[in-house]
């Protein structure tokens, strides 16, 4: 069984539930009778004076805005008419018999504030849409919550883990309530309202009273305006009785023009009205509610919050956009060292020129692109000429300085289209794809002779080293090229620049037969 029906009759049959005084019930059975009499009903109300003159304050103070001051509760009845002053009595015998039954760790005075802000809130507004229920609609904000009080007081043991769960913001009230009771004081204040045999059309709103505005009655009926209005008022106490939320204001604001519907104008003055009403009848009341806010206070706080949130906003704007900063600069120094790498393992270590890995790939891209008749290209193999004679005679630190150094030419002509490479030992290789046979030839020559003006030094000695060259060229278009093909001729014409005498250059296109060469020269 759930535990609604067991905290609904525990507090109905509670020694220490209050009751109604004498005087509240006797006027209630009263203006249920047709014939009963002005006269009649304030005699009743006359029998406790507190109770009239508590009654004379609220009818002559600015909630009802009198031109003329109200004496005595019979003339009150027939400027009001019978069921203002129903209601007025039905409040304040509320308040005082709930008012004695302080105890414990409740909090009163938030719960007072947020009633009247609620009670207050609903007349001011029914008195623009429905102005037949502006009575009704303050006796129901006052009381929507007392089922809360007689849960607190008639059954405590239930209900304290609901408002300590409420402390450590676990959630709205009403959630906590249906999480840990099955019911929410909606469901208790209307069950013990009728108990007190109190009007159907009291009873009904306070049962609904935190639904959305708009919200169809359990028949699909749009909701009656005392159900409306009381929704209303509780939204607008959540803006009054507790912590500004930025954007709370605005949406509040919006639903309620959208939903009650009420002009803007409107609005705002209740709005501008609600803080002055509820502290002069918490006056009337007797009752302590602590600090207010006026809705400009209101407006402030949401200004301020919005500000928070904007600049809180700006801040982890800031922070997303230094750490994607830190992140992608991350991402780059990491592909730096990537890269680093790569050409560490494609460079060779003493010239700083591609090693023979790297010359073995871009010669297959180069010989792939020009069969594919995307672009001509050339290879130049040479070999320093009597390198092993160099190394015996000076030392293999002279021979490292003149590879090095033939690196350093290669260096310089090198760019996206002329790579140079080592090709081994000695050997060094310059793939060209943006020449004809004749630019070919003519930059072979060029790097000949940049070889040969080359002086290495050795103690007091300038030692000078040459280059045998060996040169071919592919048309585009060359079918079946593959580097091993162009690598045989250019290695053959390297050969025949040897063979001819050294310091040379031979040059043969990849197709047809290599040129004569002269007697070979030996030195």
């Amino acid at each position: 069984m759930s535990m609604s029906i067991p905290i609904i009759e525990k507090i109905k049959t509670a020694d220490n539930l209050p009751s109604l005084p004498t005087v509240a019930i006797q006027v209630i059975q009263m203006t249920q009778t047709e014939d009963v009499s002005v006269a009649d009903i304030a005699r009743v109300i006359q029998q406790d004076p507190a109770l009239t003159v508590k009654v004379l304050k609220v009818v002559n103070s600015s909630l009802f805005g009198m031109s003329r001051k109200i004496s005595s509760v019979q003339q009150a009845m027939v400027v009001l008419g019978l069921r203002t002053v129903k209601v007025m009595v039905l409040s304040f015998s509320l308040v005082d018999t709930m008012q004695r039954r302080r105890a414990g760790n409740f909090d009163f005075t938030g719960y007072w504030r947020r009633s009247l802000t609620t009670a207050v809130t609903a007349k001011l507004l029914a008195e623009r849409l429905s102005k037949s229920v502006a009575e009704e609609a303050f006796v129901s904000g006052l009381l929507c919550d007392i089922g809360m009080l007689a849960a607190f007081h008639c059954a405590g043991e239930l209900y304290l883990p609901v408002l300590e769960a409420y402390e450590r913001k676990e959630g709205t009230i009403q959630e906590i309530e249906q999480r840990v009771l099955g019911t929410t004081h909606e469901a208790i204040t209307a069950a013990l309202l009728g108990h007190w045999g109190l009007p159907e059309a009291l009873c009904r709103p306070v049962a609904t009273h935190h639904a959305p505005v708009g919200r169809p009655s359990a028949d699909g009926q749009p909701p009656e305006p005392l159900v409306r209005v009381l929704r209303a008022a509780a939204t607008l106490a959540d803006l009054f009785c507790t912590d500004t939320q930025a954007g709370h204001l605005d949406a509040c604001r919006h639903t309620l023009i959208e939903e009650l519907p009420l002009a803007e104008a409107a609005l705002n003055g209740v709005l501008d009205a609600v803080d002055s009403h509820v502290k002069e009848t918490a006056s009337l009341f007797a009752l302590k509610i602590g600090p207010t806010k006026s809705y400009q206070e209101i407006q402030a706080e949401a200004v301020v919050q919005l500000a928070r949130l904007s600049m809180a906003a700006e801040i982890e704007r800031a922070q997303t956009a230094q750490r994607e900063q830190a992140a992608r600069q991350e991402v780059e120094q990491l592909n730096t060292r990537n890269r680093e790498l790569v050409e560490k393992a494609a460079t060779d270590a003493l010239t700083g020129i591609g090693n023979r890995s790297a010359f073995e790939d871009r010669l297959k891209a180069a010989c792939s692109s020009t069969a594919g008749g995307r672009q001509a290209m050339g290879l130049l193999l040479m070999d320093l000429d009597r390198f092993k004679k160099l190394n015996d005679t000076f030392g293999h630190q002279v021979g490292d300085e003149a590879l090095r150094q033939v690196g350093g030419v290669l260096r310089k002509l090198g760019s996206d289209t002329r790579v140079p490479c080592r090709y081994g030992g000695e050997e060094f290789a310059l793939i060209v794809t943006d020449c004809t046979a004749q630019s070919l030839r003519e930059l072979a020559e060029e790097l000949r002779m940049s070889v040969q003006q080359l002086a290495i030094r050795f103690g007091h000695k300038q030692i000078s080293i040459t280059v045998s060259i060996g040169a071919t060229f592919a048309e585009p278009g060359e079918p079946d090229l593959e580097p091993k093909t162009i690598i045989k001729r250019a290695d053959e014409c390297l050969y025949d620049a040897k063979y001819a005498g050294r310091n040379r250059v031979v040059f043969s296109p990849l197709t047809g037969p290599r040129p004569r060469l002269p007697q070979p020269v030996h030195a």
